[in-house]
């Protein structure tokens, strides 16, 4: 086996809530050599290595080769900045990618206590708990089962997440066809400013005003992908809430390290779900 990539979604409906997906994701070549590119996004991802050494080369960038050593578990928390990930020899990896706020459901303790860089390689709070499953989902090739034996180990550590402020911050940005201020969010949801920066830097480890653009530029993946070259740069800038193109561009490149049109031009989807990667 050369390559594989597969993304499911949970059989719970409970927890397709809070996970949006999982994904398999290997390959048994021993000179295999891939490196790519991932972007921001308020679905954050814990990655889970079997037999590899994965390091952090800098803030936004990691490295994993084969090695020995159980599983490696990493989880990367994207909002202002495009990351790289180099992949040396055969590996095979899970992938847990969280709806916005997800992980908050299966913590005892605030976010902001365990995130503290964009990319943890070392992520260990499920690490102890989570082994007897792993074993487990590695031991099995069919699909059906891996999955069912994540959903049980999820479901068995799911506390819920009771911050109603945040619930509805999270269902205003990301369903109401607006850009919000953080003003306007703030009397949305009769909340001081103070109080709301407090909630987001607590929960969501990030400020409001960047999580609003986080959102901002994945809503304009989505219709990108949509609509496709019949929609001109202008129209999907303005589609998507940007002021101008010129804001449009600007924010591309500062998310991503591409203008749109480049950005666009050598995205690909990966899997069934929205997993967009450039491949070097």
């Amino acid at each position: 086996m050369d390559k594989l990539f597969q993304s499911v979604e949970p059989h719970s409906a409970i927890l397709r809530e809070q996970i949006a997906y999982y994904y398999f994701h290997q390959s048994d070549d021993d000179q295999n050599m891939r490196s790519f590119l991932y972007y921001p996004h308020y679905k954050n991802a814990l990655t889970i290595y079997k037999d590899s050494n994965v390091q952090l080369q800098n803030t936004y960038s990691t490295i994993s080769k084969p090695a020995k050593n159980g599983y490696s578990f990493g989880y990367a928390k994207l909002i202002n900045h495009a990351a790289k990930a180099e992949i040396h020899g055969k590996f095979n990896k899970i992938g847990v990618v969280f709806q916005p706020l997800g992980l908050n459901h299966f913590i005892q303790c605030d976010l902001a206590d365990l995130i503290v860089q964009p990319i943890t390689v070392n992520f260990n709070y499920f690490k102890e708990t989570m082994v007897a499953s792993l074993d487990k989902v590695y031991a099995t090739d069919c699909m059906e089962e891996k999955v069912t034996l994540l959903d049980e180990y999820f479901l068995s550590v799911y506390n819920g997440f009771k911050n109603e402020k945040m619930i509805e911050a999270m269902d205003l940005l990301l369903n109401k066809n607006k850009k919000y201020t953080v003003d306007e969010l703030s009397r949305e949801l009769k909340v001081n400013r103070k109080m709301l920066l407090r909630l987001f830097r607590k929960h969501q480890t990030c400020s409001v005003i960047d999580y609003i653009k986080l959102v901002q530029f994945r809503k304009s993946i989505t219709v990108f992908q949509e609509v496709g070259n019949r929609s001109s740069l202008t129209k999907l800038a303005h589609d998507t809430s940007y002021y101008d193109q010129s804001d449009f561009i600007h924010n591309f490149k500062k998310l991503t390290g591409f203008n749109p049109k480049s950005f666009f031009k050598d995205l690909s989807n990966i899997g069934s779900q929205d997993t967009y990667w450039t491949f070097k």
